[in-house]
């Protein structure tokens, strides 16, 4: 569980750390950066790995190197990909103690993080068999895409639409009893948001 919230002390300031796939500039990163400000820093974990065990140890690596334990307040995410691999998820859950144990929340989608700004041009027919499939779909409504293209300014009016799609479709998921790593499709990524939000309040 993340500790609890503490007046922060002069120069400091409540921490989002995001593990991602690869390094250097990519999807997430480019999305999640826009959500940085005076009061609130996002920090990328370094490191490269693209399997789930890989990136766990990056970013745990990460949280010892930046002095995490210095911070009033710190919420640390891994997202990741299921590629609706049964190699993958079985990956994915293997890490799920690791994670819990390091207060590291997972954050998946399906079959890919894109899923996610296709919640934003519409609220159904998001199913797709491959992450190449999503992508294709994302060019066409959106125009253009590219995975190292921002996608903030084009999608942030629709943001509380595709909030309100992924948070359904998660509900209906545990409604059936459907092992939520498995069905496509899916996306968690706005819980990162809550947490957005909830650190933003905290100046307010």
């Amino acid at each position: 569980m993340a500790r609890r919230y503490v007046a922060p002390k002069k120069n400091k300031r409540p921490i989002i750390i995001i593990g991602s796939e690869g390094e250097g500039r990519n999807t997430e990163k480019c999305y999640f950066g826009n959500f940085s400000n005076n009061d609130l820093r996002i920090k990328f974990s370094t490191g490269g790995s693209t399997d789930p065990k890989g990136m766990v140890d990056d970013l745990i690596n990460y949280m010892h190197n930046i002095d995490a334990k210095s911070e009033d307040y710190i919420r640390t995410f891994l997202v990741l990909d299921t590629d609706l691999s049964e190699k993958r998820i079985s990956e994915i859950k293997e890490i799920e103690q690791k994670c819990k144990d390091n207060n590291i929340e997972i954050i998946t989608s399906a079959p890919t993080f894109e899923i996610w700004f296709l919640m934003h041009f519409r609220n159904n027919k998001l199913r797709f068999q491959t992450s190449k499939d999503v992508k294709r779909e994302l060019e066409k409504v959106n125009g253009t895409y590219s995975e190292t293209m921002d996608m903030y300014n084009k999608i942030k009016d629709q943001t509380d639409d595709a909030r309100s799609t992924a948070q359904s479709i998660e509900q209906q998921i545990i409604k059936d009893g459907d092992d939520l790593l498995k069905s496509n499709p899916h996306s968690s990524v706005y819980k990162i948001l809550d947490a957005i939000d909830e650190f933003n309040n905290l100046k307010d």
